[in-house]
């Protein structure tokens, strides 16, 4: 390809991009503007307006927008789809979806990626490499392959435009922010939430900090036999490409197939919350993505289940004390302690608005109000965070720390998954030794 043509193009995909994203901007910005105006010309209160529905569609189309587009757009999806604390259930639904499969790249463009890393042919690293990838994300997609020596592996392979695209996808979704604060009197500052990509982005585009985090997560359960970290390979990894252990096993919220594969069900849940606390309550680093797809599931000689972790790209390290506010907040909210709740609060870095600090209550009140039998035991489950972020947008909360948006995110896959096998994810039931 020449240099001029390859300039252009560049050209017009920026384009393209930059228009798509504009237009999706302004789609969802006017869905919101015209029913204000109407009402206000009619003499109505618009903060009386049901907004279920504009909701809805604005998601739809930035859902859609972003798996057209893919890069950066995706990612932005994700993170909306964590907070709940700031966007309405309609975006954090529709959005999340995006964690889940999207169309692959086809496979030569992920053959020039590993060729342009190793400086070699695909032919001197891997004798077989598979068309169909096993997953396709935003930023890399999976596929099962077999080394020279004849191990079969799993190759994670970076899209070798996606740093192009998150550049021009960042400075375009920079510009309407900027814009739309200077037309709106009552702006969302998107800023904070686009800083807040860029961070993460820019450690998930280097593979060796995922390697990174895996190791560390290795380490830390290196003398428990029920859980699994896949071996990565250095010598095939790069900044861009990740070669592990190829390994099968059933999906954790597979109830027919764990089953069919004597997995024993008694306790499974629990164990499997053992494995997120010690790692939230106790290390204060883990994996904060345990989707379905990221856990997969075998037995072991005695039919008790075995648990791999996969994909270490949302691996986090949580602040000093931080698993102790967790506790003390459950805790707090089972035996409803007001003074511990509130210390809680403090503890995990909420601020409010006034200082005013009988605004947690409120939020504490309303997320035990959404259990099943309105008293909190334990479990985190997605109505009692939906809940709790209702409440957190209706008041005058100012700070959210992200980390605990993204361990009460967990906890509400875990519960997902629990509800799905008929189980419940009891944080504190599985506090004690497995």
């Amino acid at each position: 390809m020449s240099f001029r043509r390859y300039f252009l193009g560049r050209i017009f995909e920026r384009a393209y991009r930059g228009t798509r994203i504009g237009y999706t901007a302004v789609s969802v910005w006017l869905r919101y503007k015209f029913p204000r105006w109407w009402d206000a010309y009619r003499g109505r209160d618009p903060d009386e307006r049901d907004m279920t529905q504009i909701h809805q569609r604005n998601a739809d189309q930035i859902y859609a927008t972003a798996v057209s587009l893919r890069g950066m757009m995706v990612k932005m999806c994700q993170v909306i789809g964590t907070r709940s604390d700031i966007f309405p259930p309609q975006y954090v639904k529709t959005l999340s979806q995006c964690h889940d499969a999207l169309p692959p790249r086809d496979i030569d463009t992920i053959r020039s990626v590993i060729e342009e890393d190793f400086a070699r042919p695909i032919a001197e690293i891997f004798t077989d490499i598979e068309p169909t990838p096993i997953a396709a994300a935003s930023l890399a997609q999976v596929h099962g392959a077999t080394l020279t020596d004849g191990r079969k592996v799993a190759v994670k392979v970076q899209y070798p435009d996606i740093e192009h695209i998150i550049r021009t996808d960042l400075t375009v979704s920079r510009r309407v922010a900027a814009i739309y604060s200077r037309f709106d009197r009552n702006p969302m500052d998107f800023l904070p939430l686009l800083d807040e990509l860029q961070r993460h982005l820019r450690m998930e585009l280097d593979f060796r900090r995922e390697v990174e985090s895996a190791e560390r997560i290795r380490e830390l359960f290196k003398n428990d036999p029920t859980v699994v970290i896949p071996s990565i390979y250095p010598e095939y990894s790069t900044r861009r490409v990740i070669t592990m252990e190829y390994v099968r096993g059933v999906k954790v919220n597979d109830k027919k197939a764990l089953e069919t594969a004597g997995v024993q069900m008694q306790g499974y849940m629990t164990r499997l919350m053992r494995i997120f606390n010690r790692m939230i309550l106790a290390y204060g680093f883990f994996h904060a993505d345990p989707h379905p797809g990221n856990i997969l599931v075998n037995p072991d000689a005695d039919g008790r289940p075995v648990f791999t972790l996969l994909d270490f790209g949302l691996a986090k390290q949580l602040p000093e004390g931080f698993g102790l506010g967790i506790f003390e907040l459950m805790f707090s909210m089972m035996t409803f302690n007001e003074t511990a709740m509130l210390r809680a609060f403090d503890e995990l870095g909420f601020e409010t608005q006034t200082g005013e600090k009988e605004t947690y209550l409120a939020i504490a009140r309303r997320m035990i109000s959404r259990s099943e039998s309105g008293t909190f035991q334990g479990e985190f489950t997605e109505e009692m965070t939906d809940g709790m972020f209702d409440a957190i947008r209706e008041n005058p909360v100012v700070t959210v720390p992200t980390d605990f948006v993204l361990v009460a995110r967990a906890f509400a896959l875990l519960s997902g998954i629990a509800h799905s096998l008929d189980q419940r994810a009891n944080a504190l039931d599985a506090l004690g030794p497995g």
